[in-house]
C-alpha cells in the first residue's frame, strides 16, 4: 500500500536540514547539483553526497514504515 502525500512530506520534513535542502532543491525546484552548490555555497561533490544520503535515509524510513524493501526503488 503506497504511503500518502502528507506522510511523504512529513518524512522529508523529518530529514536534517543539511540533507533536506539539497534534496528539495534538486527534486522539487529541479536545480542541478552545480546550481545547488552555488545556492548553498558548498562544493558540488558535497551536494551530490547529501542528496544520496537523504535518499538513503528516506529509503530506510520507508522500509521501516511499510515493512517492505524499497531499497531497489529509486526515489
Amino acid at each position: 500500500m503506497p504511503i500518502g502525500r502528507a506522510k511523504s512530506i512529513a518524512l522529508i520534513d523529518g530529514l536534517p536540514e543539511e540533507l533536506r535542502q539539497p534534496l528539495t532543491l534538486s527534486t522539487i525546484q529541479e536545480l542541478t547539483s552545480s546550481q545547488i552548490a552555488v545556492v548553498m555555497n558548498i562544493p558540488e561533490g558535497t551536494v551530490r553526497t547529501r542528496i544520496l544520503r537523504a535518499r538513503q535515509l528516506l529509503r530506510e524510513k520507508l522500509t521501516a514504515l511499510e515493512g517492505r524493501n524499497y531499497a531497489a526503488k529509486r526515489l
